[in-house]
């Protein structure tokens, strides 16, 4: 794998910027205001139930993340969005999703809604999701295409984009 594109120079990746974590933190933060300044429930402290799958969902989200990072890092390639990848990650979490990063945040932002009883942390996490795709993913495939070529291509046909 050269990771040239057609003109025989390295492709250079879109930069990334408000980075997903930041972007994830903002809508969990957006949600917190909603839930306090309108909140579609009446306010009271999340029964146990809600609690505990909440935090397991958050767990499993953290999981996830660490996972992912952690084939990222053994096959030396940034995990920074925006960054110049030097490998194509295919193993690991990375068989089930391509995107297990941002899949992490988007269901520790669930889990959060849920443990915590704030419904606007639900509702906006398939925004988040989607903000992630339109914005963050569909601009590192292309420049994954760019770089590996038919190698991400087939990649792409084997392992979903979210699940």
């Amino acid at each position: 794998m050269s990771g040239q594109d057609n003109s025989g120079r390295e492709p250079v990746n879109a930069r990334i910027f408000p980075v997903p974590p930041v972007v994830a933190g903002l809508f969990i933060a957006a949600g917190l205001a909603l839930n306090y300044f309108v909140p579609l429930l009446h306010p009271a402290p999340a029964p146990l139930e809600s609690r505990i799958a909440g935090g397991v969902i958050a767990a499993c989200a953290f999981i996830i993340v660490i996972l992912a990072w952690r084939t990222m890092r053994r096959l030396g390639t940034t995990y920074h969005p925006g960054g110049n990848a030097t490998a194509l990650v295919r193993s690991g979490i990375y068989t089930r999703t391509r995107n297990p990063m941002y899949l992490g945040l988007t269901l520790f932002t669930v889990g959060l809604g849920i443990g915590t009883a704030n419904p606007w942390l639900v509702l906006l996490a398939p925004l988040l999701l989607l903000y992630l795709q339109e914005r963050v993913v569909k601009r590192e495939e292309a420049y994954l295409t760019a770089r590996f070529g038919a190698e991400y291509e087939a990649y792409r046909r084997r392992v979903r984009r979210w699940f």
